[in-house]
């Protein structure tokens, strides 16, 4: 796994995150989420991929509970909590996954996660990880032009 690629997606994004700081409270629509909100769902994102980074190099099959952003974007309520903090969190919280990564028992990246769609393996969870994480970078840098737009800035 190329983490060192894994490592420049991570910054570019702070990047963008931290040249956003501004925007991150904005609400654009009831529907629409804040920038601060997708930061947070990507921490929510690190937390859950964390157990299961770890969990499946200890067991060669396991299910997860569901996650479902909009029920865990209700009760984290971030809007009050510190844009910088959480864009803290999540970086610190990317080191560590990266930490994780490179330390993975090769033996274990066939372990799966059983889900009700197909399982995964360990190896195509931590692909799809910052598959997963570029789909949102892009929303982001979307959200973050409307938001310019919407003030006038664009």
């Amino acid at each position: 796994m190329d983490t060192a690629a894994y490592r420049a997606q991570i910054n570019a994004f702070e990047t963008l995150m931290t040249v956003s700081a501004d925007l991150a409270d904005i609400r654009l629509a009831e529907d629409k989420w804040t920038l601060k909100e997708m930061v947070a769902h990507l921490v929510d994102s690190a937390s859950n991929n964390h157990q299961r980074f770890v969990r499946l190099q200890l067991e060669p099959v396991l299910v997860f509970p569901k996650y479902d952003a909009e029920q865990w974007r209700g009760v984290t309520s971030i809007g009050p909590f510190d844009y910088a903090d959480i864009l803290t969190l999540w970086k610190s919280y990317n080191l560590l996954l990266l930490h994780l990564i490179e330390g993975v028992n090769p033996a274990a990246l066939n372990h799966v996660w059983r889900r009700e769609d197909g399982d995964i393996s360990l190896e195509a969870l931590i692909r799809d990880y910052f598959v997963h994480m570029e789909l949102h970078r892009k929303l982001f840098a979307e959200r973050s032009a409307e938001l310019e737009a919407a003030a006038g800035k664009a």
